[in-house]
């Protein structure tokens, strides 16, 4: 009994809030007050949410070794020693059939959007992370695997362009982490990734502009021209992303501390336009 909460702790649920976007098509296919789908969603949500722990412990058993080298990841239960490689196996396979049962009695689409999952995360742990850039498309892709998982799940569809821009959102939160890592960690960031040697300030801040840029666009073109509602009412939620998006270029400029850096969204300010966002956008798709 006294390593469940070290158990509990490998299975990083601070990290399940990337798999929010399975809800996207249910929101903006105006299926959100349909209990059905809202459940059926639920469900998908559940087992990306187990599929996600079990790749996290299976990529910490792999990088344990250069874990215990690293200030900070040194930490882990796994690093660490509070935990053994035999007990997070065991918790491995256990979250991971549960994932797979449990789409498979809910739907056999989402069986393989769980694989394309696993594949693309294991490509990406070993080969795909340590390419510059590379690593960004890699993580990026996941979110729009995630996206699919909705859409299949609820045989509906969603607007290419909210898709692309799930890409690139996901695209700029990449550039910005690594970002603060470089300017976090100093001569400590190769240690945390070894890739990061290959990136720099000047083209990240390049980069970051170009991506907020097409954010931007991407999210003022769907909401002007492929709005579920028809009448464009979106394009009044446009100056709330523009305050997210710059929020977060402003935060990528300073230096936070360790126990932060590694939390993609960290910010009150940022936090509440979210907040305000969803409220709006739900409002204005489900009020008239």
């Amino acid at each position: 009994m006294s390593e469940l909460p070290i158990l509990f702790k490998i299975l990083r649920i601070k990290q399940w809030y990337k798999n929010i976007v399975i809800f996207l098509p249910l929101v903006f296919s105006l299926s959100l007050l349909n209990l059905d789908s809202l459940s059926l969603t639920i469900v998908g949500f559940v087992a990306l949410c187990l599929a996600s722990s079990a790749l996290y412990i299976r990529n910490d058993i792999l990088d344990v070794e250069s874990d215990k080298q690293h200030p900070i990841k040194k930490f882990r239960p796994l690093a660490s020693g509070q935990t053994s490689k035999k007990n997070a196996y065991i918790v491995f396979v256990l979250l991971l059939s549960s994932s797979l049962i449990i789409a498979a009695i809910t739907s056999w689409q989402l069986v393989i959007v769980l694989i394309f999952l696993f594949v693309n995360t294991t490509v990406y742990s070993h080969w795909l992370k340590k390419f510059v850039y590379v690593d960004l498309l890699s993580i990026s892709l996941n979110f729009v695997i995630r996206v699919f998982a909705g859409m299949l799940l609820l045989q509906v569809d969603i607007s290419p362009w909210l898709i692309f821009g799930v890409f690139l959102v996901a695209f700029f939160l990449g550039l910005m982490k690594r970002k603060s890592e470089i300017i976090t960690l100093k001569e400590k960031a190769v240690l945390h990734r070894e890739v990061l040697s290959k990136y720099s300030i000047k083209n990240l801040n390049y980069s970051l502009r170009i991506v907020s840029v097409l954010v931007m666009i991407t999210y003022s073109l769907y909401s002007s021209t492929n709005d579920p509602t028809g009448d464009n009412r979106l394009i009044f939620t446009i100056p709330i992303v523009a305050i997210i998006i710059f929020r977060q270029y402003y935060l990528s400029e300073r230096s936070i501390s360790l126990n932060k850096f590694s939390e993609v969204i960290n910010d009150k300010i940022s936090l509440l336009a979210i907040i305000v966002y969803i409220i709006t956008t739900i409002l204005l798709l489900y009020s008239f």
